[in-house]
């Protein structure tokens, strides 16, 4: 069908609140080694549990975004701490009805829908592409990506030609 097959890594950037959850681990971490000596087995086994939820913590927010369009079939993985991967989404980018700038007016016009809205973005205030198209249960939704010039071009070949309004 489509020749088409590209792929793209996106660093996601933090949350602000992300530094307040890591700072409070790190002194709870410190207030529970400082409680060992008068709770013994507590004060341990308090601080192990505690050292293992800051680890989790501090992989959460070590993440990124992976898109990959092979044959028009638009795909994003979450990968955590370079270890870990989960499938956040499925799409038939054949079926879409706009690839546009955020902040365009073709965008702006598609902005009352009442559709799901998943953001592939990495928050960091780049230029960003919304796409309106259909998930694998055929349900409309739109994407927030930031797309680089060779998946760009991707999509454009993959897209109908009317939905394009990238420029």
């Amino acid at each position: 069908m489509y020749n088409v097959s590209t792929e793209q890594i996106i660093k996601v950037k933090a949350p602000k609140n992300a530094l307040i959850f890591k700072i409070i681990m790190i002194i709870a971490c410190i207030l529970a080694v400082t409680t060992i000596p008068q709770t013994h087995a507590f004060g341990l086994l308090l601080f192990v549990v505690l050292v293992v939820f800051t680890v989790f913590v501090f992989r959460y927010y070590n993440a990124e975004y992976e898109y990959s369009l092979v044959d028009g079939e638009f795909t994003v993985d979450r990968i955590m701490a370079r270890t870990r991967r989960k499938r956040c989404g499925v799409y038939d980018l054949s079926k879409a009805e706009l690839v546009a700038k955020t902040g365009s007016q073709d965008a702006l016009r598609m902005e009352h829908r009442q559709l799901r809205t998943h953001d592939y973005t990495s928050n960091e205030g780049n230029e960003a592409v919304v796409i309106y198209t259909f998930n694998v249960n055929n349900e409309m939704e739109r994407l927030l990506i930031e797309p680089s010039e060779s998946m760009l071009e991707a999509v454009k070949e993959t897209v109908p030609k009317q939905s394009y309004k990238v420029d």
